[in-house]
């Protein structure tokens, strides 16, 4: 029996929201509230691709984004009782719900197809930069931060085609998700029978699409834009077929459909407004509207099609929330070569922290983003770009969460989790951005 779980283990594959969603596209992007701003670079079209309508030459956009988790220590509760392991013991011990820090490259660009008046392409590729995805459906029951545990680990590419009527922008392209299934087959055996566990996978994935579109509207001194993003769900499917035996005996069966929902980025509308209120002055602000009805967590489900092994079973009731998210920022021109930019935005949790009392134990929190950064313009032959450095904060509310008595199943015992433990914690962003036009 270890030997078929240990075998399923390997299907654990870990990939979830966007770098995008989570952080921002740019050093520009991040340091003025994760908002597009009133500099004229490529990374605009991540929050609405009508942004990028009356670009006249081509622009790039390349940037880092180093992203080091500092959450609250999990100490002293119950990792281990009999939902989760043979027999009825309970374990108890520490879980670090921190992730390794994580360099992200952000690359855009924005180019017209036909000239000046022509249509404008746009792209955009958001990766980590050691590793092309990570994937991993996390422990089903014990404490993790479902939404930072390497859901962004992940390529994200983004393209546009917008054009120019006038005052107005509209534009429409897509963001990319994938779809991967595959079978497995396991023959597992004993360590003292006199044959060796064999087995073989098949696996494939292909990539999915979901619709982006938006319309801007440029006013004497600002510009307005409204813009959609389509759900996009990428799942892991897998079909495990075999046997297991025990000492030599019988072999007992199995046949699962496993299935996980790997990455989830929510349906979004955005509505945001860039104010010019001076030459050296200027004023942004959006309003983000997520529609979360259909997450689930990346956990691995294994349903039974066929076989003696039971199937899996989530105790937890997730039940997530459509959330707004306000955010706010300025860019102040301090000399021909120095700008700072600075911004807030506030998200609430899509999860109810109040559930964690009761089964399962998937954490978000809502937080609190601040930023700031600068920016520095050369000039190099002929041509003007600048350097940008910037920080962001977020700060994920303190909440001290008690377990209610009982197992998940509702037999006398400890849940996991018990007998409870404080939630919270710091996400720091550093990014170095260069944005410059041909």
């Amino acid at each position: 029996m270890k030997l078929f779980l240990l075998a399923l283990s390997l299907l654990n594959l870990n990939a979830y929201a966007s770098p995008f969603e989570l952080f921002g596209p740019s050093a520009i992007a991040i340091s003025q509230g994760h908002q597009a701003g009133a500099t004229q670079s490529a990374d605009r079209q991540m929050y609405a691709g009508a942004l990028i309508a009356n670009t006249k030459t081509t622009s790039f956009s390349f940037n880092l984004i180093e992203i080091i988790p500092q959450l609250t220590d999990i100490n002293n509760v119950v990792i281990k009782n009999p939902v989760n392991q043979n027999g009825n013991t309970t374990t108890s011990g520490n879980i670090d719900p921190n992730t390794p820090a994580t360099t992200m490259f952000a690359g855009h660009l924005a180019t017209p197809l036909f000239g000046e008046q022509g249509p404008v392409f746009g792209l955009s590729v958001i990766a980590p930069i050691d590793r092309t995805i990570e994937a991993d459906t996390g422990d089903p029951y014990k404490p993790e931060y479902t939404m930072y545990r390497n859901r962004y680990l992940r390529p994200t590419i983004v393209f546009n085609l917008a054009q120019q009527f006038g005052s107005w922008g509209v534009a429409l392209g897509a963001h990319t998700g994938f779809q991967s299934n595959g079978e497995s087959y396991f023959y597992t055996r004993a360590d003292n029978e006199p044959y060796p566990t064999v087995g073989k996978a098949t696996f494939n994935a292909k990539p999915s699409l979901g619709l982006t579109s938006s319309v801007s509207k440029k006013w004497n001194s600002g510009e307005t834009y409204l813009s959609f993003t389509q759900e996009m769900k990428s799942k892991f499917t897998n079909k495990a077929i075999g046997a297991t035996s025990i000492g030599g005996g019988n072999a007992f069966p199995f046949e699962f459909n496993i299935s996980s929902l790997l990455y989830y980025d929510p349906q979004t509308w955005r509505l945001g407004h860039i104010q010019k209120v001076n030459e050296s002055f200027k004023v942004m602000a959006m309003l983000e509207y997520q529609e979360w009805a259909n997450y689930k967590t990346s956990k691995l489900v294994l349903d039974q099609v066929g076989g003696t092994l039971a199937s899996s079973r989530d105790y937890e009731s997730l039940r997530p929330r459509n959330i707004l998210i306000p955010h706010i920022g300025f860019e102040s021109t301090l000399s021909e070569l120095w700008v700072v930019r600075a911004g807030y935005f506030y998200r609430p949790t899509p999860l109810k922290t109040s559930n964690l009392k009761n089964n399962g134990n998937s954490i978000d929190q809502d937080k609190h983003v601040g930023s700031v950064g600068f920016g520095r313009y050369f000039t190099v032959f002929g041509k003007k770009f600048e350097t940008t450095l910037a920080y962001q904060l977020h700060h994920l509310k303190s909440q001290k969460i008690n377990k209610t008595d009982g197992l998940e199943d509702g037999a006398a015992g400890q849940k996991i989790g018990s007998p409870g433990y404080r939630i919270g914690g710091n996400i720091h962003v550093l990014s170095l951005g260069i944005n410059w036009a041909i």
